[in-house]
């Protein structure tokens, strides 16, 4: 996917979910996490996340070279959505206490959330009908 479908995803989903998770981060693009740090483009490396969260400056970073869909996508802004609402002092206690991806009570927790990543696409459903029947004089589809 190229970012300006990305980007379109972002701009139809990120609404909905960033109210369901109280979530106010704002959303960056990159192919990958080593384009991003580096600066350098073209830069790439073995191990690449579909999307990170930065607490300091409260944002959610997308890596495009890992997003093939639009499941992708609504999981990957559910996922660090959920991160977003996580204390950062207890997410860096956990590793240091052995705990790693797999195992992380917040990596469990953000995963397991993104399972309901298709009640997005039904609310979208439900906010268009529903806009679509106040056109013509319906409350409620």
């Amino acid at each position: 996917m190229n970012k300006k479908e990305i980007n379109k995803i972002v701009n139809q989903y990120y609404p909905l979910i960033s109210k369901d998770y109280n979530c106010n981060a704002k959303i960056e693009l990159h192919k990958n996490i080593y384009e991003r740090l580096s600066g350098e483009k073209g830069m790439n490396g073995e191990v690449c996340a579909h999307g990170e969260y930065d607490w300091n400056k409260n944002k959610i970073y997308l890596y495009t070279s890992r997003l093939y869909n639009e499941e992708d996508v609504i999981r990957s802004l559910i996922h660090e959505c959920v991160h977003s609402t996580q204390s950062k002092l207890l997410f860096d206690i956990y590793y240091e206490f052995g705990y790693n991806y797999d195992t992380h009570p917040y990596e469990v927790k953000a995963r397991n959330a993104e399972e309901n990543w298709k009640e997005y696409q039904l609310k979208e459903f439900d906010e268009w009908m529903n806009s679509l029947g106040e056109k013509n004089g319906y409350t409620n589809y």
